[in-house]
């Protein structure tokens, strides 16, 4: 069984134990046991970065240390951190910092460096872990699915069949879906304090106006949200209620809590891409609409 976390560890490992070595995928796949194809999706999935551009990274920020504070050639130097030519090491560095070694070297210049990542910023629920939280904003959009009323005591699988029965017997039923492979879970939790929720598996659509018998459709409003990314080796039909709460008191006691920012709306999203979803490993993304505590800003955030 691969326990993801320790994955992620392994390869960051990995990268520190051979910076001064020549790295490359296959390397990082044997000493994980891992496909490359999931080492690639999964480190990118967290960080944003592929895994081969953090290690790159890596060697040219460590680098620096050899660039100011000795007198060794650049070839060396280059040579010292497993690039093949001085030349490769040149075009990289410049790539990365705006600027070449010999600049560096010679003029009182300032660069941002890629440090080690923190594994203890890896924060691990059963076999998913989720890193830093990013944030998109998304303009007004429409959903169609299955209105279900989840009472508290309807036990920690109701939302999960719920959703594997719209996903596999009734989603083809909505014939204007932006895209059938991408889930929708609405959750509006605005009667959690009479004990229940209403959960709405779904699909994005263009518009309104084709709402199957027995669905619902409904606008969301344009809004920031906070998303959280967890991977890991699952497969979406085995997501329960308590794993989602385990990471849900995550984002909102141990991050929330802690942040300029507060709840903008009483719903939240979960977002599945299906045709990732494969051999159990899975992304889970969960949306949360928030705004500044202190004041609405008018930045327009990438968009999602």
């Amino acid at each position: 069984m691969f326990y993801t976390k320790e994955i992620i560890e392994a390869c960051i490992d990995y990268i520190e134990k051979n910076i001064h070595n020549k790295i490359t995928l296959d390397d990082i796949s044997r000493y994980t046991g891992v496909s490359k194809y999931y080492l690639h999706r999964m480190f990118k999935a967290l960080t944003g970065e592929s895994i081969m551009d953090y290690a790159q990274s890596r060697k040219l920020s460590a680098s620096i240390e050899d660039l100011v504070n000795s007198n060794m050639r650049i070839i060396d130097i280059a040579m010292n951190y497993g690039f093949d030519y001085e030349q490769s090491y040149i075009r990289a560095f410049k790539k990365k910092f705006g600027y070449t070694p010999l600049k560096i070297r010679n003029e009182q210049l300032s660069v941002i460096l890629t440090e080690k990542i923190n594994t203890r910023d890896l924060m691990s629920v059963d076999n998913t872990v989720t890193y830093k939280p990013f944030f998109v904003f998304k303009q007004k959009f429409y959903l169609v699915g299955m209105k279900h009323k989840i009472l508290s005591r309807s036990g920690d699988n109701a939302a999960n069949i719920a959703g594997c029965d719209f996903f596999y017997n009734h989603r083809h039923k909505i014939k204007n879906a932006v895209n059938p492979n991408v889930y929708y879970g609405y959750t509006e939790w605005s009667g959690w304090p009479d004990g229940y929720i209403y959960y709405i598996p779904s699909l994005q659509v263009t518009d309104l106006s084709q709402v199957p018998e027995g669905m619902v459709g409904i606008t969301v409003p344009a809004n920031k949200y906070v998303v959280f990314r967890f991977i890991g080796f699952f497969r979406p039909d085995e997501i329960r209620g308590r794993n989602l709460g385990r990471i849900l008191v995550h984002m909102y006691r141990k991050w929330l809590n802690n942040s300029n920012f507060t709840l903008a709306d009483t719903f939240r999203l979960e977002y599945i891409d299906t045709t990732l979803c494969k051999d159990n490993y899975c992304e889970l993304d969960i949306l949360q609409p928030i705004s500044n505590q202190y004041q609405i800003s008018t930045d327009k955030p990438a968009a999602y």
